[in-house]
């Protein structure tokens, strides 16, 4: 009797032994798994286009965490979409750059390039008698008196060098930062230092370049009355278009006298007004441009 019951102690001391053991050694069991780290993959439609024309950007990369693409000269200028369609309306060399974040942080980049074909501008025809107010033409036999540019409101307004539709430009843009107040509209003004007659022409004409989605009052004003034509962003009014390419603009005065019958075309101070349309909130605008050329009045 007393070997049995030795027997069945050791054989119970042997078991916690093994149990023991077993679940000591628990915390030590892992499982291995190899890494595949991301790959970065991604494409493009075209590497040359005319402008005006898009490209199509695709990113397939693998174990991704985050996509940034930056698109030159191209609009959107940037996206965080997997595919992306962009459009180019300046003739040049640009590059798109993708960067891409892994799951494991880590951080690749690949680079596109693209050349855009400018597109064509018309030749300059000057018509007899048009009287010329910003341009750098030298076939105008006549010229209006001396301007002043002013930025009353929240336009940046800075002469460009080159690029313009016959070389240098005159570009109306927002601050970096907006003023503290009134900051939700803006308004720049051209304007003749003497009152002048301009009531024995018809048009208005002007090279415009813009991508705004904004909508713009162009506003002339005699000492104390304001007409003014109204364009918002999809209408192609008078031949305004939002598409980044030079375009002739071609305004009938009338336009502005049916909008006002006071103001005096014997009398004109202000010939161009750029002002924005309340109530909208050009900070809610990141595209708020506009580039102005070759303004003259013809009959």
């Amino acid at each position: 009797m007393t070997i049995k019951l030795n027997h069945i102690s050791k054989l119970k001391y042997l078991f916690l032994v093994l149990f023991i053991g077993l679940f000591s050694c628990e915390d030590d069991v892992r499982e291995v798994y190899l890494y595949n780290k991301g790959k970065l993959e991604a494409t493009s439609t075209n590497t040359s286009v005319k402008a005006g024309e898009t490209v199509t950007y695709t990113d397939s990369s693998t174990k991704v965490r985050a996509v940034k693409w930056t698109f030159q000269g191209g609009s959107p200028g940037a996206s965080i979409e997997r595919n992306v369609e962009v459009k180019y309306t300046k003739g040049g060399t640009f590059t798109t750059t993708l960067e891409i974040t892994f799951v494991d942080n880590t951080v690749e980049k690949k680079t596109f390039a693209v050349e855009v074909e400018a597109p064509a501008i018309p030749p300059i025809v000057i018509l007899a008698d048009a009287l010329k107010i910003y341009s750098d033409n030298p076939d105008f036999t006549k010229t209006a008196p001396v301007l002043n540019w002013v930025s009353s409101n929240q336009f940046v307004i800075k002469e460009v060098a080159n690029d313009g539709y016959e070389g240098a430009y005159r570009n109306f843009s927002l601050p970096a930062t907006p003023p503290a107040t009134e900051a939700k509209w803006a308004m720049a003004i051209l304007s003749f230092v003497n009152f002048t007659d301009i009531s024995s022409y018809t048009y208005i004409n002007m090279a415009v370049r813009t991508t705004s989605t904004g909508k713009i009052r162009f506003r002339m004003k005699d000492a104390s009355n304001t007409g003014y034509v109204e364009f918002d962003a999809t209408s192609n009014l008078y031949g305004l278009k939002r598409d980044g390419s030079w375009n002739m603009v071609k305004i009938p005065i009338a336009e502005y006298k049916k909008q006002n019958p006071a103001l005096d075309l014997t009398k004109i101070k202000d010939i161009l007004v750029l002002r924005s349309v309340d109530p909208e909130d050009i900070r809610t605008l990141n595209n708020y441009v506009f580039d102005f050329d070759h303004i003259y009045l013809s009959k």
